[in-house]
């Protein structure tokens, strides 16, 4: 594809409730003009809306009829403070906590490679003509160039609102650095997490072979996924909003994408055991060089000693530097053992955009005060 010229007229479309046969024939053709991470491309999205979508809108970017760039938004009616309908505006989610428990991060429009800040600059600018006053949009979890993209806040006569509703650093491993300073992991790490992990693996190798298992069939890959289920509750709850796997919504779109994409290889799936001991299951994705972590369900028991987690990524991060693996990325969450790791960090945001209206202008200013008085 040729690059935009400046000058060109990008031309926006809002479509509701096309045809999925329509949105998968649009998504797939603008993916061989992009690069997608594992959430923006027909592999996220597809699933999600077999799963979980029933009403939503297909926001159309396009250049001389051909389509350069793609998202979709659902929407849900709210009500503000004073009592009056509004309408809450959600890319790739649903605003509802179980159905986004599938947590998507690196949210973003899917778009053609060539000019995607022009691109993006007209669709947020598609967003604003279509929102009505008191309307809002979430944007998120996204990296901060689109979470707070300058489109949707530089235009006087519109001036909306920012609202940060959630923020985290998102860690990753620069595997070309470590090879190009040819280092190797453990001695890029800190005294203290080499020591952990040595005496780690020491004392696992007491029990046996300390191995990976990466699941090699899709069936097996959703064995892994269901075997994972146990120790993720025990770790995190079975209360709404903590394991995802005391919810069939977040079980179900799982299973549906594991099926999607496991024949390309971007599911990994690892079990991890020390003889017959299991260290616990690690789910991943692999695309365009990148390991993108999702999701861990580890054996924990009394000996403070023994790491799961460091041990497990500990390998699986010697295993992508083996095979030629670019980039190890820990996504959003700001956990100990991530930092550990990383030699690389960003920030991921959701953000809130609301229209200006007269109802907003009084809460903002009773938040104000709020804080004043604090």
């Amino acid at each position: 594809m040729n690059g935009i010229d400046p000058s060109t007229n990008i031309e926006c479309e809002w479509s509701h409730n096309p045809s999925i046969g329509i949105v998968k024939l649009r998504w797939l053709a603008l993916e061989y003009e992009a690069t997608p991470n594992p959430f923006v491309g027909w592999s996220w999205i597809g699933p999600w809306l077999d799963t979980m979508v029933r009403d939503f809108w297909l926001l159309t970017a396009r250049v001389n009829n051909q389509i350069v760039g793609l998202a979709i938004f659902t929407k849900k009616q709210k009500k503000n403070w004073l009592g009056q309908n509004y309408d809450h505006y959600f890319l790739h989610r649903l605003g509802e906590q179980a159905a986004d428990q599938i947590w998507i991060e690196y949210n973003d429009f899917l778009l053609a490679q060539d000019n995607q800040t022009l691109t993006r600059d007209a669709m947020f600018r598609a967003i604003q003509r279509k929102l009505q006053p008191r309307d809002c949009i979430s944007i998120g979890a996204s990296s901060h160039e689109v979470a707070f993209h300058c489109a949707l806040m530089a235009d006087p006569t519109c001036a909306m609102t920012p609202l940060t509703v959630w923020e985290s650093p998102s860690y990753q491993v620069d595997l070309l650095r470590i090879k190009h300073e040819q280092t190797g992991l453990i001695e890029s790490l800190s005294k203290s997490a080499r020591k952990q992990i040595k005496r780690s693996i020491k004392k696992y190798e007491r029990s046996g072979l300390v191995e990976i298992n990466t699941a090699n069939t899709c069936e097996q890959a959703l064995m892994f996924f269901d075997n994972a289920k146990h120790n993720h509750i025990q770790r995190w709850g079975s209360a709404p909003g903590q394991s995802g796997f005391a919810n069939p919504a977040f079980v179900r779109f799982h299973q549906a994408f594991i099926r999607h994409n496991f024949a390309s290889g971007m599911i990994q799936i690892h079990s991890l055991s020390a003889g017959e001991n299991e260290i616990g299951i690690i789910y991943n994705f692999h695309l365009n060089g990148v390991v993108y972590f999702y999701l861990s369900a580890l054996s924990y028991n009394d000996d403070p000693q023994l790491k799961p987690g460091l041990v497990a990524h500990y390998l699986l991060i010697e295993q992508a530097l083996n095979t030629d693996m670019k980039m190890y990325d820990f996504m959003g969450g700001d956990a100990r053992y991530k930092q550990t790791f990383s030699n690389s960090q960003q920030q991921l945001a959701i953000i809130e955009y609301h229209q200006p209206h007269f109802a907003r202008s009084l809460q903002n200013m009773a938040r104000s005060a709020k804080r004043i008085m604090a």
